[in-house]
């Protein structure tokens, strides 16, 4: 008995997706950053404590969350160039040929 199951690793798509992921790190901080000045415009033309709540609130409710994508984003990101940099699969699927080769019987 074998375990026996061809994976594929395509390391076009791993490339294209770490490509993908800086772009959107890229676009992501553009719009953190024009929600920003739109709201510090916003602000600044309502010099009143109502307008100070609406800074305080934009920054709890849009730019937040934008923070935590960004987070996201950086995490995949720097996970992709690790497992294209080290060829962290090629050595799993070495491990999973030893193994199997080690349960034939």
């Amino acid at each position: 008995m074998t375990l026996s199951h061809d994976i594929l690793l395509d390391s076009d798509a791993f490339d294209t997706a770490s490509r993908d992921m800086k772009d959107l790190k890229t676009r992501t901080e553009s719009l953190k950053t024009k929600l920003e000045d739109m709201y510090k415009e916003l602000t600044t033309a309502l010099d009143t404590p109502a307008g100070k709540q609406v800074e305080i609130t934009a920054k709890k409710v849009l730019i937040k969350p934008i923070d935590d994508l960004l987070l996201v984003i950086e995490h995949v990101s720097s996970t992709l160039t690790e497992i294209i940099g080290t060829g962290y699969y090629k050595d799993v699927f070495v491990k999973y040929e030893e193994l199997n080769s080690s349960i034939k019987f």
